[in-house]
């Protein structure tokens, strides 16, 4: 056989120099996910704005039904090998705690998480075991309490939420696509590798422009809304981290796969149930910040 026959017959083998082989066709994205998070983004913030802006039975039927999602979220990354029973305990601690909160009353639903988690004692007999299923109700019920309490409040409830989700939305949404796009060092890669600085300054910075925003269409002045956005902006990012040690301790990468692009619920909205139970501790302690902030709207 001549060399040039070889070489032909190399060619429709396929045998070629790995110099001469096309590039892929299409390489791995930075967006891949980009589409499904639009889109699930688009259908949560169309939903969380119908619910808190008629309140009453809708907002509370919606926490509700995340409470128990979320339960359900909690019972399968602790306890995957006993999930019935410890989304049992999950369920009805946060779901009573919610009920107790829709109806008005605030200190009932905590002494009922308190009952709840303290009777987690009667199934799980090790210290850890009893931390894990009494954390998981305070952790799942807690905020969404509070989130009930803060849309009720007198004066300015609805502007209460709706600057915290224009607020943790953006900041969230900037954190996102800055991380992404710019990359750059890692925030805290033990603990979330896909994190950066970049990232997060993307995200204060968004933050409080929106805050900015916000504050200036309920008449508030300007450098106390930016420095609320940027303490928001710092508490969601928090309880983000928070949410990636607790799934870090658990060994596992999400709570769930219910929302495309995003996991589970308390995937989705760590940052913002740290910041409801932030700025519910705020008012509670400090009652006049709110009348400030918002210049007088109710």
């Amino acid at each position: 056989m001549s060399f040039g026959a070889a070489i032909d017959d190399m060619a429709a083998s396929g045998v070629t120099n790995s110099e001469d082989r096309p590039e892929p066709s299409r390489l791995p994205s930075r967006l891949d996910d980009l589409g499904p998070r639009i889109a699930s983004s688009i259908v949560l913030i169309v939903l969380g704005l119908t619910v808190a802006v008629h309140g009453g039975p809708w907002i509370a039927g919606a926490t509700g039904g995340a409470a128990v999602v979320m339960s359900y979220e909690w019972a399968r990354m602790s306890e995957p090998r006993a999930l019935a029973s410890a989304f049992v305990f999950c369920v009805i601690g946060a779901l009573g705690a919610v009920m107790a909160a829709s109806w008005g009353y605030y200190a009932h639903a905590f002494v009922w998480m308190a009952a709840c988690g303290a009777g987690s004692a009667l199934r799980r007999r090790s210290f850890s075991g009893v931390i894990e299923t009494a954390g998981g109700i305070v952790y799942v019920g807690a905020p969404c309490v509070l989130f009930l309490a803060l849309r009720a409040h007198d004066p300015g409830g609805l502007t209460i939420i709706l600057g915290l989700f224009s607020i943790i939305w953006t900041a969230d949404a900037a954190a996102y696509f800055g991380g992404k796009l710019i990359g750059g060092p890692k925030l805290v890669p033990q603990l979330s590798p896909a994190k950066t600085w970049s990232g997060f300054a993307s995200g204060a910075a968004a933050g409080m422009a929106a805050a900015a925003v916000f504050g200036a269409a309920v008449g508030g002045a300007l450098a106390p809304w930016c420095f609320v956005g940027f303490i928001l902006a710092l508490v969601g990012l928090l309880g983000d981290l928070f949410e990636s040690l607790l799934k870090r301790r658990f060994g596992v990468k999400d709570a769930s796969r219910i929302i495309p692009g995003h996991g589970g619920v308390l995937d989705r909205i760590d940052g913002l149930m740290a910041a409801t139970v932030v700025t519910a501790t705020v008012l509670t302690l400090s009652p006049d910040t709110l009348p400030a902030l918002l210049g007088g709207v109710g």
